[in-house]
């Protein structure tokens, strides 16, 4: 058995060396006919794929930010919303610094309207917005 498997080997090395010397002449008759050398698999040179066309980005001639227009609205100054007056209300009216979790819900309270799940959470990133507002500890805040 063993040697049969190695025929079958050394017949399909033998058939691979024919073949690759077939397909040399192939080419070199190619070459000479002025077909020149076969390319391997891919997208032809020049050729774009799918995606944006060509020119409709920013280019190399195009500088940083000229853009069509702006997305969004137009940012105001930061710490000057009604979250951020609700929260200094209720941190001005505390003679001691507050929790997070104490903070949403006085502001709440107030009657500041939200139907956030996570409303801690969202005034302790607006509190990191605000000057006038410092840490007086882990979790705790306190007004300047």
């Amino acid at each position: 058995m063993l040697e049969e498997k190695e025929g079958q080997l050394s017949g399909l090395a033998e058939r691979r060396d024919e073949l690759a010397a077939e397909l040399a002449e192939v080419e070199a008759e190619l070459a000479a006919a002025g077909g020149g050398v076969r390319r391997g698999p891919g997208r032809p040179p020049g050729k774009r794929g799918p995606g944006r066309p060509k020119g409709s980005g920013r280019g190399p001639g195009r500088p940083k930010g000229s853009g069509k227009g702006k997305r969004g609205r137009k940012p105001g100054p930061k710490g000057q919303s009604d979250l951020h007056n609700a929260i200094r209300a209720v941190l001005k009216g505390s003679s001691e610094p507050m929790k997070l979790a104490d903070i949403a819900v006085a502001v709440k309270k107030n009657g500041y309207a939200t139907k956030s799940k996570h409303f801690p959470m969202i005034v302790g990133m607006w509190l990191t917005e605000m000057a006038d507002a410092k840490k007086a500890g882990r979790g705790l805040y306190t007004m300047k």
